[in-house]
C-alpha cells in the first residue's frame, strides 16, 4: 500500500488475522487498484499528494479526510479525497474498493482540455460522490469496468492504446461528473464551429482510426474546444464524434476480414490492429452492424 499508493497504518478493530488482497496497475499516470482487508479495520494515511477516489465495490466504509465529518460509502457512493490532507478510512469486514489515484497535473491539464482555457483558480471536488445520478452512473460504469479487467487481468488496461484512452475517459467521467467549481464552464453551449474544422477531424479519424482517440484529443487536434466538436459532429454528422470512429473501425475490419484467410489470420489481430481492444463489446456492436458475427465474417471464403 505504501509503495504503490500512500504511507499507512493499519489498527484491526477485531481479533484475527487479516487477509489483505491488493491488485493494481498504472494507467498511464494513473493509479487504480482493487483493495479488500478481510477484516474490520482502521486505515490511517499520511497527508495525500494526489487525488484519490475510492469506490466500495462490497461492503461499507466510513472515511474522514483531514477534520471532515464521517461519510459512509457503499456501492452506491464514492469518497473523494483531495491533495493535502490526511485520512481515516474504516472498512467493514466483507468491504473491497476500487481505489483511484490521479496526480493533480493530469487533472489540471484536462479540465483545461475541456473548458477550452488555462485555469489558474483551484478547482473543487467535493467528498462525496453519489452514484445514483445520471453523471454518477458513468463513474460506476468505469469502476464496474476496471474492476472486471483487474480482476480478470484482461487486455484493456495493458494495451498501450487502451491504456491511454481508459485514462482519459476515466477522467473526463470524474471531471465532467463530479467538479462543481467549474460547472459553468465546463456545461457552457460551444459557438458553432465551422464545416471545415469538422471536415478536419473527420480526415484525422479516417487517416488515423488505429490510434487511442478521444473527444478531448480529437478536439485538440484541430484547436476547438471539446463542447464544439461534439455539438459541430452532431449537428453535421449526425452523430457524436466516438460513434462515428467507432463505425469507421468497424467497417475497416470487415474489410480486412472479408480479404483475410481463418489460416493465417484472427478477428483479435484484426480488431487490435484498428485500436478495438475490448473483445465482447466489438463482437456485439459488429453483429448489431453486420448482422453476423466477426468469426462468420472471416471464415467465409472470398468471392
Amino acid at each position: 500500500m505504501s509503495r504503490i499508493f500512500l504511507p499507512n497504518q493499519v489498527r484491526a478493530l477485531e481479533p484475527g488475522p487479516v487477509n489483505m488482497s491488493l491488485v493494481a496497475m498504472r494507467v498511464g499516470a494513473t493509479t487504480v487498484g482493487q483493495l479488500a482487508y478481510g477484516r474490520h479495520l482502521r486505515l490511517l494515511t499520511d497527508e495525500a499528494t494526489h487525488l484519490h477516489v475510492n469506490t466500495p465495490v462490497s461492503g461499507s466504509v466510513v472515511s474522514r479526510a483531514g477534520g471532515s465529518e464521517p461519510l459512509t460509502t457503499t456501492n452506491r457512493s464514492a469518497a473523494v479525497f483531495a491533495p493535502g490532507a490526511p485520512a481515516e478510512i474504516e472498512w467493514s469486514a466483507d468491504a473491497a474498493q476500487l481505489c483511484v489515484m490521479v496526480p493533480h497535473s493530469t487533472l489540471q491539464d484536462e479540465l483545461e482540455a475541456l473548458v477550452d482555457r488555462e485555469v489558474k483558480e483551484p478547482f473543487r471536488l467535493p467528498f462525496h460522490m453519489s452514484l445514483d445520478t445520471s453523471q454518477g452512473r458513468v463513474w460506476r460504469s468505469m469502476v464496474n469496468l476496471l474492476s472486471e479487467e483487474l480482476s480478470t487481468r484482461g487486455r484493456m488496461l495493458s494495451h498501450p492504446a487502451a491504456e491511454r484512452q481508459v485514462e482519459r475517459t476515466l477522467i473526463d467521467a470524474l471531471l465532467l461528473g463530479h467538479v462543481q467549481s467549474h460547472t459553468e464552464a465546463l456545461d457552457r453551449s460551444a459557438s458553432p464551429v465551422l464545416p471545415s474544422t469538422i471536415a478536419r477531424a473527420v480526415e484525422l479519424l479516417n487517416d488515423h482510426p488505429e490510434e487511442a482517440w478521444s473527444t478531448t484529443t480529437l478536439a485538440r487536434a484541430v484547436h476547438v474546444s471539446l463542447r464544439s466538436l461534439q455539438n459541430g459532429f452532431i449537428r453535421h454528422l449526425g452523430k457524436p464524434p466516438m460513434t462515428y470512429l467507432r463505425e469507421l473501425r468497424l467497417t475497416r475490419i470487415r474489410q480486412d476480414l472479408e480479404e483475410a484467410s481463418v489460416m493465417t489470420t484472427t478477428v483479435e489481430s484484426v480488431a487490435y490492429a484498428w485500436g478495438m481492444v475490448h473483445m465482447g463489446r466489438f463482437a456485439a456492436a459488429y453483429r448489431q452492424a453486420f448482422g453476423e458475427l466477426p468469426s462468420q465474417t472471416l471464415k467465409r471464403l472470398p468471392a
